[in-house]
């Protein structure tokens, strides 16, 4: 069976998932990389992987190349579609193959965007045209895609959850996981944030929970990874606050090193609003064993993140929310280490590449023969709902 994955650049965000398709026992599998890796993605630490993985072909690099890409693309037996251009698809398109469109959610700042002429053609061409057609179908990196696309008629009932899958952490013991963590700061809470420090991340907020947590006198320090146009304006009000103690800068790192932080941190903060597409790190920070407080705007948090089982949920811009919960946190270990626990498990058995590849594999397998598709109650290739942005509602404190 050949399959591929067409989109923009090959990183860590996609290279699990591929490497646990690529090994499928009856998989011919290819990456197409359809532009250069940006040189400011480069900066924040991704990686140009393409030459040591064998099953990548970038298709700018020559027309050979190009030719050779297209010709992949046309004749695959399934071709799944990130951010790559149209071209790659339109044969298929008009042949009807077996195409999965890889999104995240189409209008983060409303549907009245289809009002904009160049918005409206855009996604007639490339979602509404194809999403009707009997073979095409949307893997929805986010749990806002499906209502997006059902809005405009587009793949209606053929909505599967997906998402960026990371590499999931392997204990031999999560009890010494855990141990390590309260003994790297004994005397303390040790808080995380991670992301570009940007209006839509709201890196503010986590600034407003420490100023909080201190007023009400808890041990505590918060790390900051990051940089962006907001930092200068962030330790100014760090110092203004009182907090340069306790509130530490430690600017941009390799995704190498954010992990570290993370598997040493107690709580993961993820701030975020609906302009989040995904959001990687809370996968990472839950497999990481992080108690996340995540609001539920980001893409990732319907999907992974169950309120009061294996994170805590708050209600987006909800300042008073997320302190309140960060609070619950530093006030009960066991709470902490509940959720700790049951976030690793989600990531270990449920939220993981192999599964990804393997339930994909699977549902190709059922369409291609015309067999019924496997029926997942959870996680990847389970029936995504139609979710709508008010669908968090907390009650719990």
């Amino acid at each position: 069976m050949n399959i591929v994955f067409a989109s923009n650049w090959f990183n860590h965000h996609e290279k699990f998932f591929c490497d646990a398709m690529a090994t499928q026992p009856d998989v011919v599998f290819h990456f197409i990389q359809t532009e250069r890796i940006p040189e400011e993605r480069l900066q924040l630490g991704y990686q140009d992987m393409t030459k040591a993985t064998p099953y990548c072909i970038c298709s700018y690099e020559s027309d050979d190349a190009y030719h050779k890409a297209m010709e992949i693309c046309n004749n695959a037996d399934a071709l799944i579609l990130g951010s790559a251009p149209y071209e790659f698809i339109a044969e298929r398109v008009r042949n009807n193959k077996l195409t999965f469109f890889y999104a995240e959610r189409l209008f983060r700042n409303g549907l009245w965007h289809m009002l904009y002429p160049p918005t409206f053609f855009t996604v007639l061409k490339r979602f509404i045209i194809p999403g009707n057609k009997s073979n095409f179908y949307v893997l929805c990196a986010s749990g806002y895609t499906a209502l997006d696309c059902h809005k405009i008629h587009a793949f209606r009932g053929k909505y599967f959850k997906w998402g960026h899958f990371i590499e999931v952490n392997k204990y031999d013991s999560v009890d010494t996981l855990l141990e390590s963590k309260r003994l790297k700061h004994p005397q303390s809470i040790s808080i995380l944030w991670v992301g570009r420090l940007i209006g839509l991340k709201h890196p503010d907020q986590a600034i407003y929970v420490a100023e909080k947590l201190k007023q009400q006198g808890f041990s505590f320090k918060l790390d900051i990874i990051g940089n962006g146009d907001l930092e200068e304006d962030l330790k100014q009000e760090v110092n203004e606050k009182g907090l340069a103690g306790t509130v530490h800068f430690l600017g941009a790192m390799s995704p190498q090193e954010v992990r570290s932080y993370m598997m040493a941190a107690d709580i993961y903060l993820f701030t975020s609003d609906f302009n989040e597409g995904w959001g990687a790190v809370l996968g990472e920070a839950m497999s990481s064993g992080c108690a996340v407080v995540t609001s539920h705007a980001i893409g990732a948090t319907p999907f992974l993140a169950i309120h009061n089982e294996n994170a805590l949920v708050y209600e987006n811009g909800n300042e008073e929310s997320l302190s309140r919960n960060v609070m619950r946190l530093i006030d009960s270990e066991e709470l902490r280490m509940r959720l700790s626990r049951n976030a690793i498990e989600t990531m270990q058995n449920l939220w993981n590449a192999n599964i990804g590849a393997n339930r994909l594999y699977n549902v190709i397998k059922a369409l291609r023969a015309g067999t019924d598709i496997p029926e997942y109650e959870n996680g990847p290739m389970s029936e995504a709902a139609l979710l709508k942005n008010s669908w968090f509602k907390d009650d719990t404190i």
